[in-house]
């Protein structure tokens, strides 16, 4: 066997200084990455984090769906909306007042009700398109949303999106359009409704986003919430007295019919839909706010099978060939567009410069 010297024993006062500050320098670089490593892990969990809180929020949601779905032919859409919203308020104000260790300060209130207004107008919609349609089929529509932001990003939020995402654009436009089906036969009107709501939603998400640089998750939750409870309560007041016309379709009738008194077990889903909602909402806020709006949004597909599940098991019916096709081609732009050039995540976005209100 060959003896390896110990290349620092006996080397003298030079060599044991010498030595002395070579650990030093090798152990201040293992600090220093240790350190980048730390930095560069809080990042990626952060987007991470935010992405996986923008599934949750979404899978949350789909069974708020079903709720909604079976109520429809007995109650109007303002009033699920008005008692949900009044259950899930008192919850999301404890997470907003636990998080912020205090009673948190709103900033751009104007921003906010923007922002309320819009998802207010946007879950209506939706609600309208579950009502006359299936669920899995108004999901499949609303799936233009992600792809809604991620085109809508980069002039509204300074975000670089690769041409990846405009191809996933175009991809997903092509799976609405298989669902459409035009020029095959004369599409539902209803079928318009979900893509009107994707569009209102989106420029919400991007409200958010905007928002999310000063704000929490949970207090954007709770001003939106506020919003619907006012937007809601402002609707049944002016549809009192006004029942729907003979013969309207169930997505009209959804949304003209007058206040019905609800019992316990009615009372008790709409409040359901609140808690639903304000655990559903907190994740979503969290989620966009924590990560970029472009790679959190296709996160947003895994309401899909829940949507198939739900509406097989509680209404028993299943989407048809081309709508599932026409669904899948949207998820496979989404998830395209999550593909990064030559495998990578890109660059960090130029986030819009915050201005002196918006400090925290």
């Amino acid at each position: 066997m060959v003896a390896i010297p110990c290349l620092w024993k006996d080397e003298g006062a030079n060599g044991t200084d010498d030595h002395g500050r070579m650990l030093a320098a090798g152990h201040g670089a293992r600090l220093w990455g240790r350190a980048m490593i730390r930095t560069l892990a809080a990042g990626t969990s952060r987007q991470t984090l935010g992405m996986l809180s923008v599934a949750a929020g979404v899978s949350i949601f789909s069974l708020q769906d079903a709720i909604v779905k079976g109520m429809s032919a007995s109650f109007p859409v303002h009033e699920i909306v008005f008692v949900r919203s009044l259950v899930a308020f008192p919850l999301l104000l404890f997470a907003t007042v636990a998080e912020a260790r205090g009673w948190p300060a709103f900033r751009r209130l104007g921003l906010h009700f923007l922002r309320g207004l819009l998802m207010y107008v946007a879950f209506t919609a939706y609600y309208l398109a579950i009502a006359h349609l299936q669920i899995a089929e108004t999901v499949a529509l609303f799936f233009v949303a992600p792809l809604l932001v991620a085109a809508l990003s980069p002039p509204v939020l300074g975000e670089r999106v690769t041409p990846r995402s405009w191809i996933a654009i175009a991809i997903g436009g092509a799976g609405m359009l298989v669902i459409l089906r035009p020029g095959l036969e004369a599409p539902d009107p209803a079928l318009f409704l979900p893509l009107f709501a994707a569009l209102a939603y989106a420029l919400s998400v991007l409200c958010g986003r905007r928002l999310g640089q000063s704000q929490s998750g949970a207090a954007m939750a709770l001003s939106a919430t506020v919003v619907y409870v006012l937007a809601s309560g402002a609707m049944a007041i002016a549809l009192a007295g006004k029942p729907p016309p003979a013969g309207a379709d169930a997505s009209i009738k959804f949304l003209l019919s007058p206040w019905v008194w609800a019992g316990a077990r009615d009372l008790g889903l709409m409040a359901a839909c609140g808690a639903i909602s304000a655990a559903a909402f907190f994740f979503l806020g969290q989620g966009y706010r924590m990560a970029e709006a472009n790679r959190a949004a296709p996160f947003e597909y895994a309401s899909l099978p829940w949507s198939i599940l739900w509406g097989y098991l509680f209404f028993g019916n299943l989407p048809d060939l081309p709508t599932l096709l026409g669904a899948l081609v949207i998820v496979y732009g989404g998830i395209y567009a999550l593909r990064l050039e030559g495998g990578a995540w890109p660059r960090k976005a130029a986030l819009v410069i915050l201005s002196d209100e918006d400090k925290p």
